[in-house]
This record gives structure tokens, sequence and C-alpha cells, in this order.
């Protein structure tokens, strides 16, 4: 609900300087700009389900959680503490509905099973979110089929703009969280080694 107020928010700041100035004084200013301004969010948005679908259609093996864009280095991690990322996580939308996994909270700590496919969850959310905002320039395109080519700039980047913050703002709290993840998983899978280790031992002084 958060991030749906603030695209119809950031919509309206976008669209009302345009239908008041009437830049390129078009006879009904406050309907085509408010449908210019409502096709490039709906094609941002369509545009975003796009690279989700893609991404996810991607090998789970390509999905390394302790490396690359994926991976958190311990200066971006101490970046994302001191802007306070762990804050955010409420305001941020779980899509998990798309993949029958919910991300809002860690229901099962100690099920590796579970674990593991958290972090598979979370690192396709972080590369899907990552690539979504190179991408969504493409929405740019849109002006190709505007007579004139109006509104490519003073519309689409704006939304662009919006678009890649609420892209990237759970990108980031998807990577704070992850390390986490993996220390729990490594955690556990030592306590089972060593739980593994004693009974073997026990049935060997049987």
């Amino acid at each position: 609900m958060y991030f749906l107020a603030i695209i119809l928010i950031c919509s309206f700041i976008i669209y009302l300087p345009h239908a008041i100035i009437n830049p390129w004084n078009l006879p009904n200013p406050w309907l085509y700009y408010f449908l210019a301004v409502a096709i490039y969010v709906i094609g941002e948005v369509i545009l975003d389900g796009v690279i989700a679908f893609i991404i996810r259609r991607l090998p789970e093996k390509w999905m390394n959680p302790r490396k690359g864009m994926i991976h958190a280095s311990d200066k971006e991690l101490k970046f994302l503490k001191a802007i306070k990322v762990e804050s955010w996580k409420r305001f941020m939308p779980d899509l998990g509905m798309f993949t029958k996994f919910q991300k809002g909270k860690l229901d099962d700590p100690y099920n590796n099973e579970y674990i593991h496919r958290y972090i598979v969850e979370a690192s396709y959310g972080v590369v899907i979110h990552y690539l979504s905002v190179p991408f969504g320039f493409l929405i740019l395109l849109l002006g190709l089929i505007e007579p004139n080519n109006l509104t490519t700039w003073s519309i689409g980047l704006p939304v662009i703009f919006v678009n890649s913050v609420l892209i990237l703002a759970p990108a980031l709290t998807l990577k704070y969280n992850i390390p986490r993840l993996l220390r729990i998983y490594d955690l556990n899978e030592r306590l089972k080694a060593k739980k593994e280790a004693k009974l073997a031992k026990e049935n060997e002084n049987k």
C-alpha cells in the first residue's frame, strides 16, 4: 500500500504542472497529460514484470549469494546499516504471492531447506530489482509512437526515476538480509554435522 500511494502521489506531481502550464499548447492538456503519465507508469510496471518473468527463468545456480551483484561487501553492509535500511522493511511490499514464498519474516530459522529457499528467493529478488533499473529506460521508446515525441523526457524520465527508487529500495533490504541468512544456514550445517558426528561416535561405542 505504501508503494501504491507513492506511485499515485508522484504521478500526480508529474502530471499537475504539465496540465496547468501546458508547455506545448495542446487543446486538451488535462486529458492528454493524464493519459501520457498513465501510459508511462503502466508501461514501466509492465516492463518491470517482464524483466522479473525473464530473470525468474534463469538457472538457480546463477543466483550465487556469495559473489557478484548479490553479494554485499563489508563496506556495503556498513553503508546499508548507516542509512538504516533495516527500518525500511515494514514499508517494503512482499511479492511472494507470485512465487508462493513470503519473505516478510523468517518463519523457520532451524530448517535449512527453508533457509535455502529463502536465500534463493532473495537472490532472485536482488537481481530482478537491480536489472530493472537500467532496463527501465526502455520505456523511453514509447516516445517513438507519440506524435512529435512531446513527453518522452519531461514525463518519461521522472517516471523512470521514481521507478528506480522504488525498485532499488527492496533490493537493498534483501541484499542486507542475505548475509544474515547465510550465517544462519552455515550455523545450522555446523550443528547438523556435530550432531551426526556425535551420533556416529555413540554408535561406534555400542
